[in-house]
């Protein structure tokens, strides 16, 4: 009962992500749509890895294609799932290619079987793949499927590090284009990034290790089985949330971007478009408003997006969703000092100087001044 919940329990956790992921509307969100057959992918990679652990060996060299085919599949299909939520505005079918592995891989393997004998197949499930200890010769058949087979496990461990590297550049790259669009990044940069990048590293590094263990290590203990169990229903189970909480894609911000482009718009000089700015901030105070965008603040100084990003990314040293927030630091500092308002509210002071919410607030303070709003406030009582 016990080894059937650790064997069962990642397969359950990729269903699960699947049927919620693929109920939504593709059209609304093609990012999200897409992670659910990546869901459906991993679900096939599961299902194989039960039939093994259950010794199903009969049935097994039916399903041996299908884990071929679903395991090489399952990071191109992931780093696909970023590129829609980064880059890419549309399902392009230029990035099928990514599949071509799997796909040769798993045909290979298929026509191999076809032209084995039953006991062919029967010797190299239950010899090469179970570990089993019989005494049977291996013919030039098998011998060639256990080449394929390892052969698939390299290709695999390739693809790991080399979509883990390309995807992680993909997400920082965005995000960096986010923090120099938008002043609010509440709902628009990929939801608890770090996170995400994290939790794609361990799975990256957790499948390179058990892919090298190799499966079969695990039949004897149910206690070992579970770790990779755990790990990968947990990490799997992050990936669907995160996927389904993450709303604002690449698609939203090319639409705020085409919205005001800002190419008819005259262009000023470098130093009098910086004072142009800094009287925008300094004394009409637009960064009150919690959804400033830099296209409005192009708009108001007469000049492009390209000449305002530049401006603050070489003059300021920083992103204008940072130049920004500077500015609502500032001013949320002076306010905490404020004995007349000490009564009042973090979550007033936080909507006064243009956060979006509570925690967002509280979250760039920190990370400006060291301590929280609230610790900064009882500080400056006994000074």
């Amino acid at each position: 009962m016990v080894k059937d919940l650790i064997i069962y329990t990642p397969m359950y956790v990729t269903l699960f992500w699947a049927v919620v992921l693929l109920s939504s509307k593709s059209s609304i969100n093609r990012a999200k749509h897409f992670l659910g057959v990546f869901m459906i992918l991993a679900f096939f990679v599961y299902l194989s890895h039960a039939v093994y652990f259950k010794k199903h060996n009969e049935v097994f060299s039916y399903f041996d294609p299908v884990y071929i085919l679903a395991s090489l599949s399952v990071f191109p299909l992931y780093y696909w799932y970023i590129k829609l939520l980064t880059v890419d505005t549309e399902v392009y079918l230029k990035n099928l290619r990514l599949l071509l592995p799997a796909l040769v891989f798993s045909f290979a393997v298929l026509v191999i079987y076809w032209l084995m004998s039953r006991q062919e197949r029967m010797i190299y499930v239950d010899k090469f793949l179970l570990n089993e200890d019989i005494n049977a010769d291996e013919t030039f058949l098998v011998k060639v499927q256990e080449g394929i087979f390892i052969l698939s496990r390299l290709v695999f461990t390739f693809q790991v590090v080399f979509f883990l590297i390309y995807g992680s550049r993909l997400v920082v790259r965005y995000n960096q284009r986010i923090a120099n669009f938008y002043s609010n990044l509440e709902s628009k940069t990929i939801v608890w990034v770090n996170l995400l990048l994290l939790s794609f590293v361990i799975t990256s590094l957790m499948s390179i290790v058990f892919n090298l263990v190799g499966r079969s290590v695990f039949f004897d203990s149910p206690y070992l089985l579970t770790i990779p169990s755990v790990v990968f229903s947990g990490l799997l189970f992050l990936i669907g949330m995160q996927g389904y909480m993450q709303n604002h894609t690449v698609v939203d911000l090319v639409i705020d971007e085409k919205q005001y482009s800002g190419d008819n718009l005259r262009k000023g000089n470098r130093e009098k478009l910086k004072e142009k700015l800094l009287e925008l901030f300094d004394k009409e105070e637009v960064y009150k408003n919690p959804e400033l965008k830099i296209t409005q603040v192009c708009r108001r100084l007469a000049t492009n997006r390209t000449y305002v990003s530049n401006l603050i990314n070489n003059e300021f040293k920083c992103t204008f969703s940072d130049y920004v927030n500077g500015y609502r630091i500032g001013e949320a500092k002076k306010l905490l000092k404020d004995n007349k308002l000490r009564t009042y509210s973090l979550n007033y002071i936080s909507e006064r100087v243009g956060f979006g919410s509570l925690n967002s607030f509280i979250r760039i303070f920190k990370r400006h001044e060291g301590v929280t709003p609230g610790r900064f406030r009882d500080l400056k009582k006994f000074t």
